[in-house]
């Protein structure tokens, strides 16, 4: 997998290891095109460049790992994943620095996420050149992940307890925000009913 612009190394992360308790079923096995909604949001974000991709599991990791294809891509497994996504991005930093592994910035995305597009993956990515920069993702009426951390925010993500994620982080430095257009980033398929809707919308075969 290739890095950013002027040899920038961009970590993605898909944060994973919720029970999805509303949904009927595992969130991130929900069938989506020709694979599940974790598989295609790893395929997006190895496509469109980041230099290593990881993903944060939780809850269901096993049934899980049986269902992805775990190829070229590190498993990070978080204890306290009941507490939220924010215990979720300090264990990927965590995990960086337990092995010794450098990057330039973090990209984090969701595995709810299907909706987001290839090319504004590969933007995020790309734009992450500006030292001690946060590059969200920013829609009508708010901004959110996908999101990209320069490395001098690492510091603050590591100690992240929240299940609001990096929102502290983002709040703070208002003033270092590059913002890029994504109107499909305010979905979340986090519902049954949400799910079904968007899977019928795209075509999709009705689970």
């Amino acid at each position: 997998m290739s890095g950013a612009s002027f040899g920038t190394k961009v970590a993605a992360v898909v944060v994973a290891a919720g029970a999805s308790r509303r949904m009927s079923g595992i969130k991130q096995l929900l069938p989506w095109k020709d694979t599940t909604m974790l598989g295609y949001v790893i395929e997006q974000l190895k496509t469109a460049g980041a230099t290593d991709v990881f993903v944060v599991l939780g809850a269901h990791q096993e049934e899980i790992l049986q269902k992805i294809d775990a190829t070229d891509i590190i498993i990070i497994h978080n204890n306290n994943w009941a507490r939220g996504m924010g215990t979720s991005i300090a264990r990927t930093i965590k995990y960086f620095r337990e092995n010794q592994l450098e990057f330039d910035g973090l990209l984090i995305a969701a595995c709810d996420q299907p909706l987001i597009k290839l090319d504004h993956y590969k933007k995020l990515i790309n734009s992450c050149i500006n030292r001690e920069r946060i590059i969200v993702s920013s829609f009508e009426n708010g901004r959110g992940i996908p999101v990209v951390f320069d490395k001098a925010y690492f510091d603050k993500l590591s100690v992240l307890t929240e299940d609001v994620g990096a929102k502290s982080v983002v709040k703070n430095h208002l003033d270092r925000l590059i913002q890029i257009d994504a109107p499909e980033a305010a979905i979340d398929l986090d519902t049954k009913e949400r799910y079904e809707l968007y899977y019928h919308k795209q075509g999709l075969v009705q689970p």
